[in-house]
């Protein structure tokens, strides 16, 4: 990257040693990393320069942060400059809607994590440099109309050549022109105007039959731009959208004219240009989907953090046996990330799957053999079968074969061809020569995983507690199917411990394909007193479960997959079946109107509120 193509970043923090860690941190993405270690400073570099992304602490020496996101707010050049807030201190919802209402995008806790905060900086510097690139296409694109009308106006006096010249500038820019006669509310237009607005001539001559043509939406609109011409403060230039049909759908139309009056300065005729800018508002819709899906996946992100958080929580012995465990679980996740990204997430190779979970256990290496075909995996089967991986693997050394010097761990795949049917692999871990084992009494968070992916995965598995050692065999198809095997909790008994409301619904059906986040929320329902129904990991799991009966209400998931579960939603609507949202969307993005009313719940998630959610169902 060259020096004139970098974006700056200012980071405001009145601690030398944050600063250094910000540097750290964000040195990598190659942008102008500029520091301030008071808001005297920082006003004084936003006066001399433009930033991308103002990375910000709340408690500064001078003023506190949320009165200089104000000051930088006043200034024209950052208006829109992305600030994101960093507290030490766990803000209250107070401080947060403060901190939003003065125009910060985000906010950030200490410690930071590394790559999320180099993930949000990342996608403010790209959406800033964009938005300039959108502001100079946007102003040269205004400059060209500016000149074309001008051009219209200084040879409107010469009709007999100026009509020649307009339909060859027409032409040449793919725009529309028009003259509108206030008194007989009747166009002219220019020649091209059927080939911009998809519509024959012949409809366009009067103001109702151009109103026709208009998405109703915008008719009434379009209405007054022609018809209070008497009015000084009425704008002269609107968009508006053409009536979906087969040859306009999503067209857009910029439409701008001059009023021009006769010699008593009563109106007399509106003159203007139309032009298509159907391609900017598909940007604009398209910036604003990436944001929402960008924001869905941090969310989801988030809570599979802190679902692996909470349940590896419930089996450590220690807070260093915890760390320990946490820690090897998320490098775990993280390795299959890198995988994906390495392929555009399309999937992953088993064999280089299997060889990053293993890599930090290069110690027990001549312990271990691996054998396989050639199998690219599924994204989301690569996420899951990494942790399968690495709970068998730290099982193994803490407990298994790896624990001894004699014992042996196989591991082995191949792909499966059956002809008719679709490609399947299996996958067998099998240990040897370690200690004998016996099956836990207690499950905890790695038993929990194993017994679970099948499912998650649209797949079959067996664990087995054999006398030398465990051995896990898992197989499933390499491509989506509806006839995938999943695991249904059964009601439990009452708990005489804990008083159940017989007003509240027991039979809760989760609709939930993120293997972590479906587990603790299934464990935090359990723990209320709820009995399970699920989860569901896709649609037609979902829809199955609901045609069995025995549900009381439900929490889906918005996002299945690359899918959404409305055929879900539709279903228990048909059957007056309450449900719930949990979605990492937030409240602005479009959903299907299957999903309208339905009450949210955002992730990540905590126990309270899934129960006060429920409880809003009655």
């Amino acid at each position: 990257m060259s020096i004139q193509q970098r974006d700056a970043i200012l980071l405001v923090d009145d601690q030398p040693g944050k600063i250094l860690t910000y540097h750290a941190i964000l040195e990598s993405l190659g942008e102008t990393l500029i520091s301030a270690g008071s808001a005297q400073e920082a006003l004084a570099v936003l006066v001399k320069t433009e930033v991308a992304v103002i990375l910000m602490d709340v408690c500064l020496p001078d003023i506190d942060g949320f009165e200089l996101a104000a000051m930088i707010r006043q200034h024209p050049r950052h208006e829109k400059t992305a600030i994101i807030i960093v507290s030490g201190v766990r803000l209250s919802q107070e401080d947060l809607v403060k901190g939003y209402k003065i125009g910060a995008v985000d906010y950030v806790p200490v410690p930071v994590e590394p790559e999320i905060l180099k993930a949000k900086v990342r996608v403010f510097v790209d959406l800033h440099r964009k938005t300039k690139l959108l502001r100079g296409i946007n102003e040269e694109l205004e400059t060209r109309v500016a000149e074309r009308t001008r051009q219209l106006e200084a040879t409107n006096e010469m009709l007999g050549r100026s009509e020649e010249r307009l339909r060859l500038a027409a032409d040449a820019a793919q725009f529309a022109s028009y003259e509108f006669d206030v008194a007989q509310q009747r166009f002219q237009w220019s020649q091209n105007v059927c080939n911009l607005l998809r519509a024959p001539s012949s409809d366009l001559g009067s103001l109702e039959g151009v109103l026709k043509i208009v998405h109703p939406a915008d008719r009434r609109s379009l209405l007054q731009r022609f018809t209070r011409t008497h009015d000084d403060e009425q704008p002269l230039e609107m968009e508006f959208r053409v009536a979906a049909d087969a040859a306009s759908q999503g067209l857009w139309l910029l439409d701008r004219g001059k009023l021009v009056g006769n010699s008593a300065g009563e109106p007399q005729r509106i003159v203007g240009t139309l032009l298509d800018i159907s391609m900017r508002k598909q940007a604009e819709e398209h910036q604003t989907l990436l944001m929402g899906e960008l924001d869905h996946r941090v969310k989801n992100v988030l809570a599979n953090v802190l679902a692996i958080t909470r349940l590896s929580s419930a089996g450590a012995t220690s807070v260093a046996a915890y760390v320990a465990a946490l820690q090897g679980r998320l490098q775990s996740m993280s390795a299959a990330h890198d995988l994906l990204r390495q392929c555009d997430w399309r999937g992953a190779d088993l064999r280089q799957l299997v060889s990053v979970t293993l890599g930090p256990f290069s110690a027990n290496a001549a312990n271990i053999s691996t054998e396989g075909d050639t199998v690219m995996l599924p994204a989301r089967t690569a996420q899951s079968l990494a942790l399968v991986l690495h709970e068998l693997t730290t099982n193994a050394v803490k407990h298994g074969a790896l624990s001894s010097a004699h014992g042996q761990v196989s591991i082995s795949w191949h792909a499966i061809e059956a002809a008719g049917d679709v490609p399947r692999f299996s996958l067998s871990w099998k240990e040897t020569g370690g200690p004998p084992v016996v099956e836990p009494v207690q499950r905890g968070f790695g038993l929990t995983v194993l017994r679970s992916a099948a499912s998650e995965m649209g797949g079959s598995a067996s664990l087995n507690f054999e006398a030398d050692g465990i051995r896990f065999d898992f197989e499933r198809s390499l491509v989506p199917t509806s006839n995938t095997p999943f695991r249904i909790r059964q009601e439990p008994e009452p708990d005489p411990k804990v008083e159940h409301d017989a007003t509240v619904f027991r039979r809760v059906l989760v609709v939930e394909d993120e293997l972590l986040v479906g587990l603790q929320l299934s464990q935090d329902l359990e723990d209320q007193g709820y009995c399970v129904i699920g989860p569901a990991c896709t649609i037609e799991q979902g829809i199955e479960l609901v045609r069995e009966g025995g549900i009381d209400c439900a929490l889906i998931d918005v996002r299945l997959g690359d899918a959404t579960s409305s055929p879900i939603a539709s279903l228990l609507r048909e059957k007056d079946i309450p449900f719930a949202l949990t979605t990492g969307f937030d409240g602005q993005h479009p959903m299907d109107h299957v999903f309208e009313g339905a009450p949210r719940l955002s992730k990540p998630y905590n126990a309270s509120s899934i129960s006060t959610l429920l409880q809003s169902l009655r």
